[in-house]
């Protein structure tokens, strides 16, 4: 008896131990702040295939969509941030510009799709209630939504003061290529 109780249990064990993995599906939309920070000759850059942020360049050779750049004028007067594509491909549509953020939130909301052509390489200016169509490197699609953005000259460094910038965005993603959300 005490045999097979052993061995019941050594089954039951086995059997509760499963080792599979599944596959985690792809994330398609969510919230992300991306900064102008670079450290040690490396930024990180938002990639919607790969659901939110990434080390650029990298090993991997993932080039992410966007990458964020403040904008300042040739006498290093800080005008603000903007996206940018780290690869030679039009990337940006301007959709809408809305003074408030619930307009905002619902255009972005209802947007249910976003054009083929007339993209530009950057987004620029990038400003609050801004939505932005994105055509991606792999020539899908996504749409996201400027919650916040902010610039300045981060002296932190006294001897080497160094253009700082954030920008807080909502995103969807439509990794099947289609243009409709």
């Amino acid at each position: 008896m005490k045999k097979i109780i052993i061995l019941f249990s050594l089954v039951a064990l086995i059997n509760g131990c499963d080792n599979s993995v599944e596959p985690t599906p792809p994330k398609t939309s969510g919230e992300n702040t991306i900064n102008s920070k670079v450290v040690n000759f490396k930024t990180k850059g938002f990639s919607f295939s790969q659901g939110g942020l990434v080390e650029y360049p990298n090993s991997q050779n993932i080039t992410p969509d966007m990458l964020l750049l403040v904008q300042i004028t040739s006498g290093n007067d800080i005008v603000g941030v903007f996206l940018s594509a780290p690869a030679n491909q039009p990337t940006f549509h301007l959709m809408a510009q809305i003074n408030n953020a619930d307009s905002a939130s619902k255009y972005f909301s209802e947007l249910s799709e976003v054009p083929d052509t007339l993209y530009s390489w950057n987004a620029i200016p990038t400003q609050l209630n801004q939505i932005w169509a994105v055509k991606t490197q792999d020539n899908k699609y996504a749409k996201i939504l400027i919650t916040h953005t902010e610039a300045y000259m981060d002296s932190s460094n006294q001897s080497s003061p160094t253009p700082f910038g954030e920008a807080t965005f909502k995103w969807k993603y439509q990794p099947n290529g289609s243009r409709t959300f």
